[in-house]
């Protein structure tokens, strides 16, 4: 097996030209990953498709519906709704006090609309009032950072999008600064200096992947291969932040933890 890698580096401008690169090579199945997804639409109508991104694929137009995808396209998503009202409650945990809580999210992410409601939904059975701010960049996101610190937010809970993962960091370093709990929703965003996360793992749902060119390999239709959720979901604490802005993780939370 070859395999051609082409990187847009977060440039969504450059996504057609690449795309076009590896047709022009003759690949058999096309691997996209995070804010590259957005070529599935079009590159599923000369080539089999296999995706992973933080976003809802049915939302997205990438398939008709994840048991039964029904076009040349199939992979996973990172969107589970039952981990929504989880990380609201592991707000909750981590800061029993918290009244007002800054949520940074971008509308244009497939599946915003849904995730934003469940999560007003699982705020309000918690006593927590959410300020809901929207960031396309990195300016508006600048300015919604900037505007929670002068509202008096008390926490902090942040969506999973291209904005947001882009600038992780910048998002870590405010709450950090305001001394404020954040719940984020992988890994990475307490790599970059957050204080805790709850999400799936994403070198598992990288790893998934395989299984699904395997299958394709072997004469099955993309079509015909239902989308799948991830299977390891895992608790990170970054305990230097904790000490950092001196907020304590209970006992039970350091329980769950996986790192």
């Amino acid at each position: 097996m070859r395999i051609a890698a082409r990187f847009a580096n977060l440039d969504t401008q450059a996504l057609s030209a690449l795309l076009d690169q590896l047709l022009q090579e003759g690949i058999d199945v096309l691997v996209a990953y995070g804010a590259a997804t957005r070529v599935v639409p079009a590159a599923q109508r000369s080539v089999p498709v296999v995706f992973s991104f933080s976003g809802d694929p049915v939302a997205a137009g990438y398939v008709r519906s994840m048991a039964r995808p029904g076009i040349n396209a199939t992979g996973n998503s990172q969107l589970m709704w039952e981990l929504v009202g989880k990380r609201i409650q592991l707000l909750r945990e981590i800061a029993p006090g918290a009244k007002n809580t800054l949520v940074v999210q971008s509308p244009d992410h497939p599946g915003e609309s849904e995730e934003r409601t469940r999560t007003q939904s699982a705020a309000s059975q918690l006593g927590l009032e959410l300020m809901v701010r929207p960031v396309r960049d990195r300016a508006t996101l600048e300015a919604a950072l900037g505007e929670s610190a002068a509202s008096g937010c008390d926490s902090m809970l942040c969506f999973t999008d291209s904005v947001t993962i882009a600038n992780r960091r910048i998002i870590a370093d405010h709450a950090r600064r305001l001394r404020i709990p954040a719940v984020f929703p992988r890994r990475e965003y307490c790599v970059a200096g957050g204080l805790v996360s709850y999400g799936p793992n994403v070198p598992a749902l990288i790893s998934q992947l395989a299984r699904f060119i395997e299958r394709i390999a072997a004469g099955v239709s993309p079509g015909d291969i239902p989308v799948e959720w991830p299977t390891v979901i895992e608790t990170v604490i970054n305990n230097r932040t904790a000490n950092e802005i001196g907020i304590p993780i209970p006992l039970n939370v350091m329980a769950r933890a996986d790192d």
